[in-house]
This record gives structure tokens, sequence and C-alpha cells, in this order.
């Protein structure tokens, strides 16, 4: 599968290189709830679709810094 489909899986560390948010913030989103949805394949292992990465960062647009976060 292209890695740059919609559907492609992607893991932590590769979400940390390609989009800049950090391994560790999406461990801790996982366990409090804020970050984008992900696939729990096992008890350690996640991972998270480029298109529902994408849609949860279009979801966070905000016009100025007045305004809260989604």
């Amino acid at each position: 599968m292209d890695t740059r489909s919609p559907d492609y899986h992607l893991n932590r560390k590769e979400i940390e290189a390609e989009y800049g948010i950090t391994a560790r913030w999406l461990e801790l989103a996982a366990v409090k709830g804020g970050g984008p949805i992900m696939t729990k394949i096992s008890a350690r292992m996640v991972r998270y679709r480029r298109a529902d990465i994408e849609e949860w960062l279009a979801s966070k647009r905000i016009e100025n810094t007045a305004q809260e976060a989604a």
C-alpha cells in the first residue's frame, strides 16, 4: 500500500517524524483522550490511519489565539 494513501496506518514514530507530534504526546492522548482516532491492534500496539490524523489536525484549525481549540 502507498504510504501516502488515506488508509495507510502509521505508528507513533512515523507520525512524530512526519507531522512533528511527539510519540509521547500521542501516548498520553491515547490514555486521556483528545488525540486522533486510533486502531488498537493489540494491548501494546496501536496505529493511526492517515485520514484520521489529517481530519483531527483539520479540526484543530483556528483563526486567532483567542479562539479555543476544538
